[in-house]
């Protein structure tokens, strides 16, 4: 057989290694479609092995034997210049990286309140954009190039997730942000995540995205380049009932992070008693925090 005459995507291309072991995608398959044991027959069903010639490169992919670039996971202060915590996610299934990236989600941007016998845990950033991010970036990465790994900086304000390649053939900017055409770079990785209800359905992404923030103040935003794709996932609140003039205080203490009550009276044009009140509002709500005594008192979001 000449692989060469077969039009073949790169994840079902042959990836030259035996004895790979599939412990977390057989447990996955068993719990969702109750699957008894993954043998090769399943594996070929999935073209995670093809009886031709081995495992394929979604077969390493999938493998706890995976060789390729994983994930870079940096946790930033304040800014890109302050570094707290780092991880790199990789030699393990994709299905490990994706569950281990999604822990480090929940344990950065989940917080909990207590109110009498009451524990109630809120997410700062919804929790499907996460995924979704995440999942379309495992799924459509260019996996061929070399060892760039996919970077997600995790910021106070907001997640960065950047994925190495640019768009597939007959894509654009357009089809993939506006119309959510959907043209999988790697079909058969995606097949399998689709299985697993990883994603919902094939160029469904980046609306469930932008439909988690709906009702927010802030939105999303991608961005596309030759060589990558990126999405940004701003902190919410996850209230809905902002009023204009409390919106506007929201988004100026957002750029500027601290700032005191005149700063924010002449910014919003508000009058010293109107900026007062809503102050007293927000903070009331839980949505901001202030800081300083006297003069030098400073607002902040929570």
């Amino acid at each position: 057989m000449i692989l060469k005459d077969r039009n073949l995507t790169f994840d079902q291309l042959p990836c030259k290694k035996e004895d790979l072991t599939f412990p977390t995608l057989e447990k996955l398959l068993q719990k969702k479609i109750g699957l008894e044991t993954l043998g090769k027959d399943t594996m070929t069903t999935f073209d995670l092995y093809d009886k031709s010639y081995g495992y394929t490169n979604a077969g390493l992919l999938f493998s706890s034997e995976n060789s390729l670039p994983g994930v870079d996971i940096v946790r930033f202060g304040t800014d890109h210049n302050e570094i707290l915590a780092r991880r790199t996610l990789e030699k393990q299934s994709v299905l490990d990286i994706y569950n281990d990236a999604c822990d480090l989600f929940f344990l950065f941007y989940s917080s909990e309140r207590i109110e009498g016998m009451e524990r109630t845990v809120s997410l700062r950033i919804p929790e499907v954009a996460f995924r979704e991010a995440l999942a379309n970036a495992l799924v459509h990465r260019d996996w061929s190039i070399g060892n760039a790994r996919i970077q997600i900086a995790m910021l106070e304000d907001r997640i960065e997730i950047i994925s190495p390649g640019g768009f597939p053939e007959n894509m654009n900017e357009t089809l993939y942000f506006q119309d959510f055409y959907s043209v999988p770079r790697n079909p058969h990785i995606a097949y399998v995540f689709l299985r697993l209800g990883l994603i919902e359905r094939f160029g469904t992404g980046v609306r469930r995205i932008l439909n988690s923030y709906q009702n927010e103040i802030v939105k999303p935003s991608f961005h596309a380049t030759e060589n990558t794709i990126s999405v940004t996932l701003p902190v919410v609140n996850q209230l809905t009932d902002l009023s204009p003039d409390q919106q506007k205080i929201y988004l100026f203490l957002m750029e500027k992070k601290f700032a005191g009550r005149q700063a924010i009276e002449d910014h919003c044009g508000f009058s010293r008693s109107k900026t007062t009140n809503l102050l007293n509002q927000l903070m009331a709500a839980h949505i901001i925090g202030r800081t300083g005594n006297s003069r030098s008192v400073e607002y902040f979001l929570l």
